[in-house]
């Protein structure tokens, strides 16, 4: 399991690439500038972006006096060439990415912990790629030199979305890479697993934190009672999570175990330790599902707002029991999230 928090994609093949030459059309208005653009918007009845707008402006002032049209041009083949030097450099990640797990031993990858890292990294180059391949979808559709102030607005909104998207692309590949200097260290250094399971278990520690927090304000009686069955509900569902965790983190250190046991060293101590906190977590749980239990008596009207949520809280609970190894972590963030919205708990 990955501490840490996306659709396949295509990636623009580069023969793809349209030609940048000049246009051989003549037909397009001529020295339109950005107020004339504004306008004929306005006129047009299109919703316009007043961001959109002063970013086309920005670059006609960058273009040294060049008319809206012409910078509009410049501005296009700029997107191009990022948009195609972002996905080279997001294959470049993707190889570097292979060629560390070739010398994974394959007994090893079906390890939970490793294949929940595996599935994290080909995850997210999967959603850069699709990211990439929106943008490129975006330019195709965009003419170089637009024939209309409208159409220009209209090319303006595609290589603003498109900038945008390349540039969260070219973020996040950034902390990939860097992900990547760990993942290499954690793939064959037994004390850098030690560090990651150790910080895995301090975020889940906290987590119970929060869960233990909730109870404490419900116990001294801080809100009213639907504010108090609220918070109620969402301790509920954080300790249903809960569950799924631990179950995850004994079978992880049970493999951290098999695989410690094929290389040089002892690790008895450091297993150990690993073990208790692993329990420790349990018996916090334990002690929350109890408190669980007797809150909700003191809860007024409890089963009558149990009641009303009862088919969506089980329909949230048969679908962590459908769950396998290795648990997708962010998707089970957003299932929490999606419920939480679903049933309009507020836990402030």
């Amino acid at each position: 399991m990955h501490p840490d928090r996306v659709a396949a994609g295509r990636l623009e093949s580069p023969k793809c690439e349209p030609l940048e030459g000049p246009s051989m059309t003549d037909d397009r208005e001529r020295d339109l500038d950005v107020a004339t653009v504004r306008e004929r918007v306005d006129e047009a009845d299109v919703d316009a972006s007043d961001d959109v707008l002063d970013r086309l402006a920005t670059r006609v002032d960058e273009a040294d006096g060049a008319d809206a049209t012409e910078a509009f041009a410049s501005w296009y083949r700029e997107c191009r060439r990022e948009r195609r030097s972002t996905a080279e450099d997001v294959e470049a990640a993707a190889t570097r990415f292979r060629d560390l797990l070739a010398g994974v031993d394959p007994a090893d990858r079906e390890h939970n912990q490793v294949r929940a890292r595996i599935d994290e990294y080909e995850s997210q180059f999967e959603a850069f790629r699709a990211e990439l391949s929106t943008a490129a979808d975006r330019l195709d559709a965009t003419s170089r030199e637009p024939g209309s102030a409208v159409d220009l607005y209209t090319g303006a909104e595609r290589l603003v979305a498109c900038e945008r998207a390349v540039h969260e692309v070219a973020h996040g590949l950034h902390h990939v890479e860097g992900g990547l200097d760990e993942f290499e260290s954690w793939l064959h250094d037994p004390e850098a697993r030690f560090d990651a399971f150790r910080e895995e278990l301090g975020g889940f520690e906290r987590y119970l934190d929060n869960t233990a927090g909730l109870l404490d304000r419900i116990e001294a009686g801080d809100g009213d009672d639907d504010r108090a069955f609220d918070r109620w509900l969402a301790a509920y569902h954080l300790q249903r999570v809960m569950g799924v965790i631990l179950d995850e983190l004994r079978a992880d250190v049970d493999e951290l175990e098999a695989w410690l046991g094929r290389r040089e060293g002892a690790y008895d101590d450091e297993l150990s330790s690993l073990r208790d906190r692993v329990t420790g977590l349990s018996e916090r749980h334990a002690t929350c599902s109890r408190r669980l239990d007797a809150t909700a008596e003191a809860i007024d009207g409890f089963e009558e707002s149990w009641n009303e949520v009862t088919a969506s809280v089980e329909s949230f609970e048969s679908t962590l029991e459908s769950l396998d190894p290795p648990v997708d972590w962010a998707a089970v963030e957003s299932l929490v999230d999606e419920q939480f919205d679903e049933l309009s708990i507020e836990v402030r």
